[in-house]
């Protein structure tokens, strides 16, 4: 199996490999500055690494380096809480922290890039890991706790090979929107574009319009796409929908774009409808963490609206019991946990069918709500610190597939006034990272309960009835929401 670096030294060495807005890099420059970082690593007796920047060159220097010194690599997600945060550190316990942030706790020493500064962290107690463990992604935490995910270096480049050939454009242009520590951007994003001869462009958050993991300003983010003329895009459907936003209100989208790859959450078939009719080349996938990724994505030669597309040649699919369950490239298991250790295969949670080897997903079984951001998180988890509130008789949290989450709420006091809600929501909203917060809420002044089939005799919420039944006041919520980013 070719190391990714292997692969990059066979393309022509004048060739530009990576392009930001003030620098670009040829695949010579390229393979230089992962060399010296690499022998940086080797010459500090450097075993695990957290890295903690945004979107730069710098990102992909240090991620290839670790994998040719053979150290671990821990990215750490920007959308991260500072409890999360403390909660990987502590988990990976890596040698030292890499960032472009000034991390005061720490004393700080120089690295090979003057925009990275190293913090060592000398602590005595190793984590688990399963061997040939390259890199440690974490998901989101569907309780908010974050989950180490370890992936082999073989089982990454297998992914990448597999979507250069989907995706099937000689030394592609690609624009590079989500965070480097999203494993679909980092594998499909950086991997497959640079196995193929292809440039990928970097800009940061505020070039691109994001504050976080949250689009702000739609024309700093459209008007991005427009300066690079990418060939290749990779998103989630809460910023697929800013395009057709966009080009219904007259932005035009580069003539050079020729494969939009659709992922993170379910795509609703409206949406991928909605961007058919406006001329967008979108192609749905489907993929987890515990599968290095994409898993499944369609092609030109076969693209539905009902499906995730054609299940990839590195894995194989069977559904028991209406499951998913995927065989053949999984990841090593869960950092710390081994009896986690070195799966056969990953049951997914997903309710799905297979057709004609392509994958439909009809739903999850468990109730884990992943936004249109991609963020995977437990109703559960958010609703207990709105009862933790001390304020509130019931609490259900809603938002599967949607850009955010909303809440039907029962105060204890019936009368409590909106703003006292408000307030407390606030304070709910202060202790939850961004992409789990609550921004809109129903408040009801009578409880929920089984006789109008919304709850269970033991007191759990039937989360979909809720839903339906709340269906108009939910509805013109998102509405609202939609209104008031088309008006931004």
């Amino acid at each position: 199996m070719l190391m990714i670096m292997e692969m990059i030294e066979q393309h022509p060495k004048h060739n530009i490999a990576i392009r930001t807005e003030e620098d670009s890099f040829t695949y010579e420059e390229l393979i230089f500055k992962v060399e010296q970082f690499s022998q940086w690593l080797n010459n500090n007796k450097i075993h695990s690494v957290a890295l903690y920047c945004g979107n730069q060159a710098e990102w992909i220097f240090v991620d290839l380096a670790c994998q040719q010194a053979n150290v671990v690599f821990t990215p750490v997600p920007p959308f991260f809480s500072d409890l999360q945060i403390d909660e990987l550190i502590s988990t990976v316990r890596p040698d030292v922290i890499i960032s472009n942030e000034v991390l005061s706790f720490y004393e700080k020493e120089q690295t090979p890039f003057p925009s990275l500064s190293a913090y060592f962290l000398k602590l005595e107690k190793s984590p688990k890991l399963p061997k040939g463990t390259s890199k440690v992604t974490f998901t989101s935490g569907t309780t908010g706790k974050p989950k180490g995910v370890c992936l082999s270096t073989e089982n990454q480049m297998n992914v990448a090979r597999s979507i250069v050939e989907a995706v099937d454009i000689q030394s592609p242009t690609h624009l590079c929107l989500l965070s480097l520590s999203t494993l679909l951007e980092n594998v499909a994003g950086i991997y497959a574009p640079l196995m193929a001869g292809g440039t990928v462009w970097l800009l940061d958050s505020e070039e691109l319009g994001f504050d976080g993991a949250e689009l702000f300003n739609m024309d700093s983010f459209l008007s991005a796409i427009s300066r690079v003329k990418p060939q290749s895009l990779i998103l989630v459907p809460e910023l697929l929908q800013v395009l057709i936003i966009g080009l219904n209100n007259g932005w035009l989208a580069p003539e050079e774009l020729e494969f939009i790859a659709v992922g993170g959450s379910k795509v609703s078939e409206r949406l991928i409808l909605q961007a058919r009719e406006v001329g967008l080349p979108v192609y749905q996938g489907y993929g987890l963490s515990e599968c290095g990724s994409v898993v499944s994505i369609n092609k030109r030669n076969n693209n539905t609206i009902y499906s995730c597309g054609e299940v990839l040649p590195h894995v194989s699919i069977s559904i028991i019991d209406g499951e998913l369950v995927v065989e053949g490239n999984v990841f090593l298991g869960y950092i710390n946990d081994e009896k986690s250790w070195y799966p056969k295969k990953v049951n997914t949670g997903d309710i799905a069918k297979l057709v004609n080897n392509s994958i439909e997903i009809n739903g999850r079984k468990k109730n884990v709500i992943i936004n249109s951001y991609g963020r995977n998180m437990s109703p559960e988890w958010i609703e207990s610190e709105i009862m933790s509130s001390g304020m509130f008789q019931q609490a259900v949290v809603l938002g599967d597939g949607r850009p955010f989450c909303i809440a039907i709420l029962v105060p204890l006091n019936r009368n409590l006034p909106e703003r006292d809600v408000e307030q407390a929501m606030a304070k709910v909203n202060n202790v939850l990272p961004g992409y789990a917060q609550v921004q809109y809420q129903v408040s009801l002044k009578s409880p929920m309960n089984f006789e109008d089939g919304l709850f269970t005799t033991n007191g759990r919420p039937k989360r979909h009835a809720i839903e339906n039944h709340f269906h108009k006041e939910i509805s013109n919520i998102y509405k609202q929401s939609k209104t008031n980013l088309e008006m931004s």
